[in-house]
């Protein structure tokens, strides 16, 4: 099955989200810090009149807080959020993934839950985003989903997209 993906990078790591769960690239300047949050939210960014959460996948992956630069918004009804990434790289078709038993222990367990699939790209992992990825991440903070954990079922699912 032919994908396309938004690649992007965090650290060291590139990640693919599924360019129809991508609203917009948003370049920040301001992010609001918001005190006694986790690490993964880092704040509140006003979009065009709107206050989004911006969340960040860099604690969950040991690496340390970076200036707030670029974001992704996340598209749809109930799942309107910004991601913080450190580069956009640009887009890239994909299809076959790696068998989940190659890959599985090389993703950070704290990431387990929001990469659905690997794929090798310039001899560097890509790992894809669910398009869901805002709801997963908000599952984790509010503790429908615990990171490494089995699944997702107790958080609910966005519909549409």
């Amino acid at each position: 099955m032919n994908q396309e993906l938004l690649v992007v990078r965090i650290g060291p790591y590139f990640f693919g989200a599924p360019v129809l769960a991508v609203a917009e690239i948003l370049q920040l300047s301001d992010v609001t810090r918001i005190p006694r949050v986790p690490p993964q939210v880092a704040g509140i960014a006003v979009v065009r009149g709107l206050p989004l959460m911006v969340m960040t996948l860099s604690p969950a992956l040991g690496l340390p807080a970076e200036r707030m630069e670029f974001v992704l918004r996340w598209a749809g009804d109930r799942n309107t959020a910004l991601v913080h990434v450190d580069e956009v790289v640009g887009l890239v078709q994909v299809d076959h993934p790696l068998p989940k038993d190659s890959w599985a222990t090389l993703v950070p367990p704290a990431a387990a839950n929001w990469v659905v699939d690997v794929y090798r790209w310039h001899d560097e992992w890509l790992w894809a985003w669910p398009e869901d990825l805002p709801q997963r991440l908000a599952a984790e903070l509010t503790g429908g989903l615990k990171p490494g954990g089995s699944g997702w079922a107790a958080a609910p699912m966005a519909q549409g997209g």
